[in-house]
């Protein structure tokens, strides 16, 4: 019954996670294209820009929240509630200092504000105070997420958060077609990440403060104490890597190149990193599932079949995102805001070459999380910052490469220092085993996966010499793209015992529905 329970609950997770993430792609397409049609690429340009700087600021949560989880995963699925509470009470606390010191923080940056956009702009310390704003208010309220998850009832959270954004999205394209105002656009976001907040605070007050509400907070046990503090360091040293390679990109753009680069850069990040997160929710939507068995169940050997089996589903995933997002991504831009917002070929396959790794890598981070490794892994992002910030630089101020400085140094971080330091963490710390059971699945999928593309690319970029219009040349290629993806997917797998497994399941779950 708790096998049937744990998976359950993790087809729970990945279908909410997944769906929401789906309709937010689509509500972010139609608010970016009225925003971009009413306020213009510069304002576009600008709030990809403040939202990196804050960004950079959440590095003082120090991934306290991954941690925290974490930490509840054995009291809650043994139901030792007094450690709970004293868990919930410490983060709680901890939240409300962090809260102040993004404030502070925050606001000494604002004398800073014009140097970083380039070039004065109206309005930018207030637009900025706002967004400052909503991240401080996140912390108030936002420690009580962790119980739901920990729990493995992760649908919940994600289920209150899409409403919410719902309601923002939808309330912002009001306020922009009526206004045309962007304070008025960025106020809502602070409103309802309030009301957000509210709602998970109530439902945790109504499902679980019952459960510990009348006992008394104890000491928390050492072994916690001692592997939170570990996971505490571990995680803020992978926040640090993961805001120097993915948060300083667009404030190098604008500094170096131009804040309309950013916004035309933006649109094809807005495509890619909403593919990428409806791939990481489903992926990720197992973590407390994984969390809760390892819990109670240390064996290396289970641990293994778990990795290969989500490395197997995700490698499909990337399969089929990465050849057609390659194939239909510059006609879907065509065709969505104009022949003047495309960038060049090398720009589109950069970022796929990018997408392709850092997706390879979801599988070892929901492990990471899962056996609660950050600590492990503490020096990787500190090689990583250092590595892809010097890069950048260089090829930036010494090769005048443009955008492509902040692509190749991103694709070389991710590859020769992320994947390779993750995956050796997982299997030596983790499973307990050699990481060379790793890499040999590892670069026949590289391979697969490249081979693909290849084929992918030649196929639907010669479909400009026919004389079509953009739906047209979209759908096309969006269908070529998938076809042929399709076919050389079966030609790869159709022996692969991994396969057999996956293809089953889906069948029995269609025959259940």
């Amino acid at each position: 019954m708790a096998e049937k329970s744990h998976l359950h609950y993790a087809l729970l997770n990945m279908g909410a996670s997944g769906g929401s993430a789906v309709l937010k792609i689509i509500l972010g397409f139609v608010s970016r294209t009225i925003f971009i049609q009413i306020l213009g690429t510069e304002l576009l340009g600008l709030n990809g820009l403040l939202t990196s700087i804050l960004v950079t600021l959440s590095l003082a949560e120090m991934g306290i929240g991954n941690a925290i989880v974490y930490s509840l995963y054995h009291p809650v699925s043994t139901g030792n509630w007094t450690v709970v509470k004293s868990i919930m009470k410490l983060y709680r606390t901890v939240y409300r200092v962090l809260a102040g010191i993004v404030l502070v923080i925050g606001l000494a940056l604002i004398p800073f504000l014009p140097l970083i956009a380039g070039k004065p702009i109206e309005n930018l310390t207030l637009y900025y105070c706002i967004l400052l704003f909503n991240s401080v208010v996140s912390y108030l309220l936002t420690y009580n997420r962790s119980l739901i998850i920990a729990n493995e009832r992760n649908y919940i959270v994600v289920t209150v958060d899409f409403l919410s954004y719902l309601a923002t999205v939808l309330l912002q394209i009001f306020t922009l077609f009526f206004w045309k105002n962007y304070a008025c656009y960025l106020l809502l976001q602070v409103v309802f990440t309030i009301m957000g907040n509210i709602v998970l605070t109530i439902i945790v007050k109504k499902n679980y403060y019952e459960k510990f509400d009348k006992i008394k907070t104890a000491r928390i046990p050492e072994p916690i104490i001692t592997k939170l503090k570990r996971n505490v360091i571990g995680t803020f040293a992978n926040k640090v890597g993961d805001v120097v390679v993915n948060g300083t990109g667009n404030i190098l753009i604008s500094m170096f190149i131009s804040l309309v680069t950013v916004g035309l850069y933006s649109n094809y990040q807005l495509v890619i990193y909403s593919v990428q997160t409806v791939m990481f929710n489903v992926s990720s939507a197992m973590t407390s599932t994984i969390g809760n068995i390892v819990a109670v169940n240390k064996d290396g050997e289970d641990g293994i079949k778990l990795f290969f089996k989500h490395q197997f589903m995700n490698y499909t995933m990337i399969f089929f995102a990465s050849a057609c997002i390659l194939g239909s991504l510059p006609y879907f831009i065509q065709l969505w805001i104009g022949g003047k917002y495309l960038m060049p070929n090398y720009v589109i396959i950069m970022m796929v070459e990018i997408f392709v790794i850092n997706s390879l890598r979801h599988t070892c981070l929901v492990f990471l999380d899962a056996y609660g490794l950050a600590y492990e892994q503490r020096l990787k992002p500190f090689l990583e910052a250092v590595l892809n910030l010097s890069l950048s630089l260089i090829l930036l101020v010494i090769f005048k490469m443009g955008i492509l400085s902040i692509l190749i140094s991103s694709a070389i971080t991710s590859f020769f220092v992320a994947t390779v330091y993750e995956a050796y963490v997982v299997f030596h710390f983790g499973f307990k085993k050699n990481v060379i059971l790793f890499y040999k699945r590892y670069f026949r999928i590289i391979l697969e996966v490249s081979l693909n593309l290849s084929i992918v690319y030649f196929i639907t970029h010669t479909l400009r010499i026919f004389n079509l219009n953009d739906m047209l040349l979209f759908l096309l290629s969006l269908a070529l793209s998938f076809v042929t993806t399709l076919i050389i997917y079966l030609l790869f797998n159709l022996k692969n015992g991994e396969f057999k497994q996956l293809y089953k399941q889906v069948i029995r779950q269609f025959k259940r529905s």
